[in-house]
């Protein structure tokens, strides 16, 4: 699956000019990701947001201690999301939030409808946002399973070819976001992550934090169906 995001990658990474890019700015990708959501309920009308709201977090800085990038605010009904981060994170983070606002409460389901409303899209920053999202889960659960059996040499294999096969506008992209997080990492509050795995676990997502990447199965098969 990597190798194939990949291609996808560097396809869409290729025609999308990085003046469209550094002109990002929150309030159009809010806005953008409303219209798609919009456009795309003729087809699917199970996706209709009734009163869809994507609002700009008033304190970001507090999700480098508690760790999350946006949060559904289930008393006003809001998305409430960080807008200090790399630009290039919000068009699907924002597609996420808008899931839950529609009633779906999983973090699979959520990212798997994100991932619909991106594939679906002829936006080619959401649908960037969307493949470089993937392309994390992708690689980080291959990494993992590699990393399990101790065979680190085929580790190592696995992040230069990937490495070598993305563009390198692609890879500047992402080193941006990674390094935004790094940074931030020693913020972090120790029990933070334990904690939000936990409340995962009690709103019946018994994979916890594992719930985000989970859906790697459901865009494979939903590749498949749409193969045939």
């Amino acid at each position: 699956m990597s190798l194939d995001l990949i291609s996808q990658l560097n396809l869409i990474r290729q025609d999308l000019p990085d003046s469209v890019i550094a002109s990002l700015n929150y309030k159009q990708v809010f806005e953008h990701t409303l219209k798609e959501y919009w456009a795309i309920q003729k087809s699917y009308p199970f996706l209709q947001v009734q009163k869809p709201v994507l609002k700009k977090a008033h304190f970001p800085s507090w999700g480098d201690y508690i760790g999350y990038m946006a949060f559904y605010q289930p008393i006003t009904g809001e998305a409430i999301i960080r807008t200090d981060v790399p630009l290039l994170t919000l068009p699907f983070t924002s597609c996420h939030e808008l899931a839950h606002q529609m009633g779906y409460a999983s973090e699979a389901e959520a990212n798997f409808i994100a991932f619909v409303v991106a594939s679906k899209t002829n936006d080619p920053v959401l649908k960037y946002s969307m493949l470089l999202q993937m392309f994390t889960y992708s690689q980080s659960e291959q990494l993992s399973l590699i990393a399990k059996t101790g065979n680190f040499e085929k580790w190592k294999q696995i992040v230069n070819r990937n490495k070598t096969l993305l563009n390198h506008k692609v890879i500047a992209d992402r080193k941006k976001i990674k390094d935004f997080f790094i940074q931030r990492q020693q913020l972090l509050l120790p029990a933070s992550t334990s904690l939000y795995d936990q409340f995962l676990q009690w709103n019946k997502q018994a994979k916890g934090i594992k719930s985000y990447d989970e859906v790697l199965l459901w865009v494979i098969a939903y590749n498949k169906q749409n193969s045939k």
